[in-house]
C-alpha cells in the first residue's frame, strides 16, 4: 500500500476546521432518590423542631360497668424533637471575556456553571441527609450540620457485631457493626418491627452491591 506521489493529504494542509460536538455530555448520576421522596417544610429557625407523640398500648380487657365511676390518669407529655438547618454552599466565577467569546456546548458560560453547580449542591445535600452524623449546633466560627438519617435510626435496626444503635434519636452518631452479608432474613425482620411499632415502610434504599442481593430475594 503506498500513497499516490505528490498527494497533498490532511496531513499536509494547514487551516482544516475542528470537528467539535456543540453538546457536553455530562455523565454523573443526579439521582436525590431520598430527598425526592421525604415531605417538605418551610424553617423560620436555625433549630426546626417539631413533637412527638403516642399512643398507650392497645387493651382487648377495656369494658366498664354501667354507671361506673370514672379514675382519671395524668396524660404523658409530648416529646420535643429537632435538626438543624445546615448551610450548604457552591460558587462560580466567571470572567467577562470567557462569557463573549464563542463556545461550544453552551451560549453561556456562568448559566452553564450554575445549572451544574446546582447539580451538585443537591447530590451534597443527598449525602448529607443520608450521612450517619451528629447534628453540631455550630458558632461564628462552626457551621451548624443537620444530624443525618443514621443518626435518626434508634430503633427498628439491624447491625452486624459491635453495631448499636444511637443513645438519643437524631443526637448521636450510630456505631457501625461488623460488615456482613445482606440477607432476606434480616430486611423481612426489620420490616416486621418498623411495622409492629405503627410504621409503613413503603421504599428501600440500597447500594448497587446490595440492589443485586435484594433482586434475589423472594
Amino acid at each position: 500500500m503506498a500513497q499516490v506521489s505528490g498527494s497533498f493529504s490532511t496531513y499536509d494542509a494547514v487551516g482544516e476546521r475542528e470537528d467539535l460536538s456543540d453538546v457536553i455530555y455530562n455523565i454523573s448520576p443526579t439521582d436525590t432518590p431520598f430527598m425526592s421522596a421525604i415531605a417538605k417544610t418551610k424553617a423560620t429557625a436555625v433549630n426546626h423542631e417539631w413533637q412527638l407523640d403516642s399512643l398507650a398500648a392497645a387493651s382487648a380487657t377495656n369494658a366498664a360497668i354501667e354507671g361506673d365511676e370514672v379514675s382519671f390518669s395524668a396524660p404523658d407529655a409530648t416529646t420535643r424533637k429537632g435538626n438543624q438547618c445546615q448551610i450548604s454552599t457552591k460558587s462560580v466565577i466567571v470572567t467577562a471575556t470567557l462569557e463573549a467569546v464563542n463556545k461550544a456546548g453552551r451560549n453561556s458560560e456562568l448559566a452553564y456553571q450554575i445549572s451544574k453547580r446546582s447539580k451538585e449542591l443537591k447530590r451534597d445535600m443527598e449525602s448529607s441527609l443520608t450521612a450517619n452524623n451528629a447534628p453540631v449546633t455550630g458558632n461564628d466560627s462552626t457551621a451548624r450540620e443537620l444530624a443525618g438519617l443514621g443518626s435518626w435510626l434508634k430503633t427498628n435496626q439491624s447491625a452486624g457485631a459491635s453495631g448499636s444503635a444511637p443513645g438519643t434519636s437524631g443526637t448521636n452518631a450510630r456505631t457501625d457493626g461488623t460488615q456482613r452479608a445482606f440477607t432476606e432474613d434480616q430486611l423481612k425482620t426489620v420490616i416486621k418491627s418498623v411495622w409492629d411499632n405503627g410504621g409503613d415502610p413503603s421504599m428501600i434504599m440500597v447500594g448497587s452491591f446490595n440492589k443485586q442481593k435484594l433482586s434475589g430475594f423472594t
